[in-house]
């Protein structure tokens, strides 16, 4: 049986192991993925193992609101979250297995199941989006950079934390130069480590979570990790 890091594929493969068959590894390179397919039955579930996803849907009722992040615990596949179209952007470098959605939907009772486990993981990116919203209005640069870090760190706990300073203000919608000010304090902190003459494409080249967590929101800890589980947008 394929074993896998990814929580979502595992429950598919404990539910319908014949499902190993029609999955593709593909490789994810950074930067805007170009996802074929923008209606469920053209597209495929993308399932990353290594790397990490960070999510938009383009809404001029979300501005500044930037990505939610997708990582080993999940899954995403046009359409998902039921709010049209969307955007997505590696933001570190990894692969992925995927599964056409055709196959998942030409046979609806025998992965009913984890179809529902599905749900519940884009009904979850959902409250992800809604913690987003109240993080912006209600949290400093400083201290959303220090907890998106942290959720980096949740979402893809075996990779070395790298991302440059560019990637990072895509993910939060925010200037560069307001970003590298920000950073700056967390260097100042300790909390994490830059190259040598950071410029906006420098990669971070470490974290300390403590420190970070000294210096962040708690809005990191209330992005659920299991797909299964329902996320909360409350203070």
């Amino acid at each position: 049986m394929l074993t896998t890091s990814n929580q979502l594929l595992s429950r598919l493969l404990h539910t319908t192991p014949e499902a190993a068959e029609h999955l593709e590894r593909v490789t994810l390179s950074r930067g805007l993925w170009p996802m074929q397919g923008q209606t469920l039955g053209e597209g495929h579930v993308y399932f990353p193992e290594a790397g990490l996803m960070g999510l938009r849907w383009p809404s001029p009722a979300l501005p500044g609101v930037g990505m939610v992040l997708l990582g080993c615990h999940a899954g995403w596949w046009p359409e998902i979250g039921h709010l049209g179209p969307v955007q997505t952007h590696v933001l570190q470098a990894g692969h992925a297995q995927r599964i056409r959605w055709s196959v998942l939907q030409a046979q609806p009772q025998r992965y009913a199941h984890w179809l529902l486990q599905a749900a519940a993981a884009s009904q979850q990116l959902v409250h992800q989006m809604a913690r987003k919203v109240h993080c912006v209005q209600n949290h400093t640069l400083v201290q959303r950079l220090a907890s998106g870090l942290l959720a980096v760190h949740q979402h893809n706990p075996h990779s070395d934390g790298r991302m440059s300073l560019a990637d990072l203000a895509h993910w939060l919608s925010c200037p560069v130069a307001e970003l590298q000010a920000a950073a700056q304090v967390l260097q100042t902190h300790r909390a994490v480590q830059w190259a040598e003459d950071a410029d906006a494409g420098a990669p971070l080249h470490s974290l300390q979570p403590q420190k970070l967590a000294s210096l962040a929101c708690a809005c990191h800890e209330h992005l659920e990790q299991d797909p299964g589980s329902s996320g909360s947008a409350s203070a």
